[in-house]
């Protein structure tokens, strides 16, 4: 009996090493064998948009997150997250990606792997129609002007950049982005950076009470997917698959179908966005 025991417990301590060393499965051998990818979104229409009623997702990205699926012969489960929660919900597994994303945060640049980018945006800054007191962007730099922005968007990090010395008014990370258009109406503040598509949607319910300051944007980033830090094949296989998109015209395609009259998008393939200088 305890020669049973002994050559049990050597049997155990053996093999130990070599259950050690086994690999856990990697994001990216898991979506190829389930043929899924958790992509997580933050509602920010039209790129994301959720109906209140069906809760069913559209909108720009989803288009372009959808035909990048199609190409690589798997289905995305859409899962929503919250503006800046990116990195932890990567990291602890809850999504495999983030669809429709860019380094709109430039901390996260630490911690998430961004892909070439599928569209290119530009943030232009606005202001009240009414406002005539800047004639150029430096204008903007001095403590009697407030920025509106949201927490782990876009708008806080240029804003902070670019304008040191202006003031800003930070909303949490659930605030709706309609909000920030809205506090610049009602006078909460003076400035707001933020995209086209954003401005156009808000002008539609309120014309002419927002205008752009200057005809050249302030910033351009880039949408596409995010990964973990680190996971290389799926960061590969998602960038492949958007140079396939690009270099046969399908990208340019989905942009003129959401963008017919050019306003949101800048340019699709990437060597031709030029951003402001600093």
């Amino acid at each position: 009996m305890k020669k049973s025991l002994f050559v049990l417990l050597f049997a155990l301590i053996a093999v130990q090493p070599a259950m050690a060393s086994t690999p856990s499965e990697t994001t990216y051998a898991r979506v190829l064998r389930t043929g899924v990818l958790r992509c997580g979104y933050s509602h920010w229409p039209p790129f994301f948009s959720i109906d209140p009623n069906t809760k069913a997702v559209s909108g720009v990205s989803k288009d372009f997150s959808d035909a990048a699926a199609k190409i690589l012969g798997i289905r995305i489960e859409y899962i929503e997250i919250t503006v800046g929660q990116q990195v932890q919900d990567l990291n602890n597994g809850k999504i495999d990606a983030v669809c429709g994303d860019g380094p709109w945060v430039l901390s996260t640049l630490r911690y998430i792997d961004y892909t070439k980018p599928y569209y290119y945006v530009p943030e232009y800054l606005y202001a009240r129609a009414d406002e005539k007191r800047f004639a150029a962007p430096e204008d903007l730099n001095r403590p009697d002007v407030t920025f509106t922005a949201i927490d782990g968007d876009v708008s806080t990090d240029i804003a902070q950049d670019r304008f040191p010395k202006a003031k800003l008014n930070s909303m949490g990370n659930l605030a709706d982005p309609s909000q920030l258009l809205l506090n610049v109406v009602t006078k909460k503040a003076d400035v707001v950076i933020t995209d086209p598509a954003a401005f156009t949607s808000f002008a539609k319910s309120n014309p002419n009470k927002i205008k752009v300051l200057f005809p050249r944007p302030v910033a351009v980033y880039g949408g596409g997917f995010s990964v973990k830090k680190g996971e290389s094949d799926l960061l590969n296989m998602l960038n492949g698959t958007i140079d396939v998109m690009v270099n046969t015209g399908q990208a340019e395609t989905l942009a003129k179908k959401n963008d017919p009259e050019g306003k949101i998008f800048l340019q699709v393939a990437p060597p031709y966005a030029r951003p402001l200088a600093k």
